[in-house]
Formats: C-alpha cells, sequence, structure tokens
C-alpha cells in the first residue's frame, strides 16, 4: 500500500509540474503602448510603440476595452479605438510584432486628442490637449522633449542654428549639421486653409502621409513646417494664424509617425513671402497656406 501511495504521489506531482510548465504563456502579463495607426478589418489594429515598431493588437470578443476618466473606467466597445488614439494593452505576445490583448484602456484626453486631429480642430486647443497627454508619459518620453527643449533654446540664441540628432551615426558627425543651409531638398507639399481659419482640409491628409512615409526612407532627415498667412486685416491675427497652421500640420505629421526630433520647431512666418497678389481673392487663398518642406543633410546625401 504504502508503495501504490507514493506511485499515487509521483504522478499527482508530474501533473501539477506539466501544468505549471504551461502557465507562462496563459497567465503572460505583458504591456505595449503607443497610437492607433491603421484598423484591419479581421479584428486587429496596428499600434506604433513607444519605441517605435509597429506591432498587430489582436482584439478578441474577451478583450476588455475601458476608458478612463480620473478614477473611474467606463466599459466601452472595441468600435471606440481608432486612429490616432494613444492606448495602453495588457495581454501577451502570439509572435514577435503579434500582441493578443486582453484589456486596452484609454484616457478621455487622449480621445479628445485623437478625435481633434480627424477633425481638425483649431490647433491651440490641440496643443492643449497634447500637453494633457504628455504629462503621463514615461520618463523616456520626459526626456525627449527635454532635448527637444534645448534645441528650441540653441535655436533662439543663434538665430539659425537647426541641430537635431536622428539616430547614432548622425550624433556623431552632428557638428557638421549647423544650419538648414547644410540641407537638401528631397520634396516639398503645401497646404492651403481657407480665410481667417487653421483647419485641416481632408484632402491634405494624404498627402502628408505620403511625406511622412518618404521621410522614413531617406538617412539623416529633418521636416520644416513654415505656416502663412495673407496679408489682409490685422498683422496680429495673421502672425496667431500663421501659427495654428504650421502646428495643425506639424501634429498631424507626429501622428504619422514622424518623432518630434525630426521636426524643425513649426515656423509662424505671418505675412512674409507673399507668393500671390492681395487684391484678389484668387491671390489671397495661394498666401493662405503651411509649407512642408522634407529635408536631407548634404554631409550624408553626398557620400
Amino acid at each position: 500500500m504504502k508503495l501504490r501511495r507514493s506511485g499515487s504521489a509521483v504522478i499527482l506531482a508530474s501533473v501539477l509540474v506539466a501544468g505549471l510548465a504551461w502557465a507562462p504563456c496563459a497567465a503572460a502579463d505583458e504591456h505595449v503602448k503607443g497610437v492607433i495607426q491603421t484598423l484591419g478589418s479581421d479584428g486587429t489594429v496596428t499600434m506604433r510603440t513607444d519605441d517605435a515598431t509597429n506591432v498587430t493588437i489582436v482584439l478578441r470578443d474577451s478583450t476588455k476595452v475601458r476608458r478612463v476618466d480620473g478614477m473611474r473606467e467606463l466599459k466601452v466597445s472595441s468600435a471606440e479605438l481608432i486612429p490616432g488614439l494613444r492606448v495602453h494593452a495588457s495581454g501577451y505576445y502570439e509572435a514577435a510584432n503579434v500582441f493578443a490583448a486582453e484589456r486596452v484602456t484609454y484616457t478621455r484626453s487622449d480621445m479628445k486628442l485623437a478625435a481633434a486631429i480627424r477633425g481638425g480642430v483649431e490647433p491651440t486647443d490641440l496643443r492643449s490637449l497634447d500637453n494633457q497627454r504628455r504629462i503621463g508619459e514615461n520618463s523616456r518620453t520626459i526626456a525627449q522633449q527635454q532635448q527637444t527643449l534645448q534645441h528650441q533654446a540653441a535655436e533662439i540664441a543663434n538665430n539659425a542654428h537647426r541641430i537635431r540628432a536622428n539616430d547614432e551615426k548622425i550624433v556623431a558627425t552632428s557638428g557638421r549639421i549647423n544650419s538648414l543651409d547644410n540641407y537638401n531638398v528631397v520634396s516639398s507639399v503645401t497646404v492651403y486653409f481657407r480665410n481667417g481659419q487653421a483647419r485641416l482640409d481632408p484632402k491634405y491628409r494624404g498627402q502628408l502621409q505620403q511625406l511622412a512615409a518618404q521621410a522614413k526612407g531617406v538617412r539623416g532627415y529633418m521636416i520644416q513646417v513654415q505656416g502663412y498667412a495673407s496679408a489682409v486685416g490685422p498683422n496680429a491675427l495673421n502672425q496667431k494664424l500663421s501659427m495654428q497652421r504650421a502646428d495643425v500640420v506639424t501634429s498631424v505629421l507626429q501622428q504619422d509617425g514622424v518623432p518630434p526630433p525630426n521636426i524643425v520647431v513649426p515656423a509662424a512666418m505671418g505675412t512674409t513671402d507673399q507668393v500671390a497678389s492681395n487684391k484678389t481673392a484668387e491671390g489671397q487663398a495661394q498666401n493662405r497656406r503651411t509649407v512642408v518642406t522634407l529635408l536631407q543633410n548634404k554631409g550624408i546625401s553626398e557620400r
């Protein structure tokens, strides 16, 4: 009898060990954070993570989707997950770039920001929502913002300097990148606006997406964004409109995957560089614009 009991105990222990061997896969508790890029028809979404990689997020009927409002969590449908929305997913990896989500959360301010960009609301509101989102980001993102602010201060102090790091190789040769005079123009997109407005016309979204996609294939690239206004009306209002127009285009480029360090500080050009006469409606329409220019460092392009 003692031998039989001992054998049964060994068998039971083996079963428990085998069950535990499978437990890590089923109970994996991994997390990914990033911005939704596209929606799939098969119940998946493509996310651009904080590590600048694309991950396919698998959503199942059992996936819990929640919106966080302060201390409260509200149950919402997966249909609320739209491009441009920043989310936090927990679950486990099914493959290298395939993440099975058991739970997806986002904040109310994240949704406002995504909806604002899709609808082209006033850039002033967009900046406010973006600042709210950035408050909760991790220390790595804060460090990137501090680096960007340092570059902005250097540009103001030196009046022309544009020193940005694209990757470790560019950092090693940063002494050769002193101003935009050291860059070649690769391509350009001009976005036009209605009188007195800074709302982005949806027809330009595709052009900006193409420019962002093209930039990813250009080594040592920078994107310059310059907003303009027609010389009609008060100068203060025109200056404000030119800044808002530059800001809304910059926000769309960032949502399309262009990192902030690769964008020259958006410039409010006001009523400078008028390209047409303001005596006609057609001429005024040509002056209400934002010019987006893709640049490549000469030191890299001439190798």
